[in-house]
């Protein structure tokens, strides 16, 4: 489908659907705005021939042939959530001012009105190591946008969770001297994007198994609530150990496979419609079924890259079957 078949398809499903003050129109002007503002953004697709969002999306719609199907294909945009660049800045800007801060002054016992609380909060970030769990979180931009410049060491814990040895990783990124003392007594795990935790908790468990006088933060900037759900359970049970989250996604942005009470109105719709169209989405990489990864079932695209917790008809591309709004640049070969 061209883009100008589609804006044909669009008006008439405006006229359709009653006009200004129904969901269609009101869908089409946030998408128009969003177009203009933000989807740009959207870096998997800001260069090549992959064209603007308005030609992705007429792409997107023309993928199913049923009138009805197309046009509730359309509406599961009401539900996206995409993170800017600009926010995922100020998630990185808030990590540092807000959760690593009050997470130091709790753990040392800092009183932040006492006279000396500023000098006393310097001395325990000097003995903090910050760590990232994938090299997906951009440690280095986290640091130049907090004006953290003590970090030589950029520690990555993908990659080193197979053989990973506890005396080793005090020794080289807590600073352990020769009598055993550790300069880093404060060790931060930061994540851009969480869906179910997996690879995270492989990280925070062996940071845990550094013992209680390691303290351990965990801050992703987004997370689902899967993986909140289970860094929660650890917080609860382990005493050294805290979780911290910029900011937690309510389940309103997520669609599980069986139907819930408290579900949107729209979801019976876009599930059965996911369902549907599975079929057309089917193949490597990454086969997970209608609801992604683990069945997270997410409507969630940060603009670096979208995630396999949300759903396929979303992000997934299948040659001569399915063209994708918001591609996903996927670690697995094709």
């Amino acid at each position: 489908m061209t883009r100008a078949e589609f804006r044909s398809t669009l008006q008439r499903w405006c006229l359709e659907d009653g006009g200004a003050n129904a969901g269609v129109e009101g869908l089409k002007r946030d998408l128009e705005f969003l177009e203009r503002e933000l989807f740009h953004e959207y870096k998997v697709t800001s260069h090549g021939e992959h064209g603007s969002f308005g030609a992705r999306l007429a792409r997107w719609i023309g993928n199913l042939d049923n009138d009805a199907d197309r046009k509730n294909l359309y509406l599961i945009l009401a539900h996206l959530f995409f993170i800017g660049k600009s926010e995922q800045d100020a998630a990185y800007r808030t990590a540092y001012s807000k959760h690593v801060m009050q997470w130091l002054m709790d753990v040392s016992g800092i009183d932040p009105f006492q006279t000396n609380a500023r000098t006393l909060l310097a001395q325990e970030l000097a003995s903090t190591r910050f760590t990232e769990v994938t090299d997906s979180f951009g440690i280095r931009d986290f640091c130049i946008i907090n004006g953290i410049q003590s970090e030589a060491l950029r520690y990555k814990w993908e990659g080193n969770i197979d053989g990973w040895d506890a005396a080793d990783f005090r020794n080289n990124v807590l600073d352990e001297d020769v009598n055993g003392s550790l300069r880093r007594k404060n060790l931060v795990l930061l994540e851009d994007f969480v869906g179910s935790g997996s690879q995270m908790l492989d990280a925070v468990d062996l940071a845990v198994s550094l013992g209680p006088e390691v303290n351990v933060l965990l801050c992703p900037l987004f997370i689902c609530p899967e993986g909140a759900r289970e860094a929660n359970v650890r917080s609860s049970a382990i005493a050294h150990f805290s979780f911290s989250p910029v900011l937690s996604f309510e389940e309103r942005f997520f669609i599980s496979p069986a139907y819930d009470t408290s579900e949107h109105p729209d979801f019976d719709r876009v599930r059965r419609l996911l369902v549907k169209i599975h079929p057309k989405l089917q193949g490597y990489p990454q086969e997970y079924g209608p609801f992604g990864y683990r069945e997270t079932g997410g409507f969630i695209v940060p603009y670096t890259n979208c995630p396999d917790n949300s759903i396929p008809a979303v992000h997934k591309k299948i040659q001569n079957s399915w063209e994708p709004l918001f591609l996903r640049n996927s670690r697995l070969p094709t």
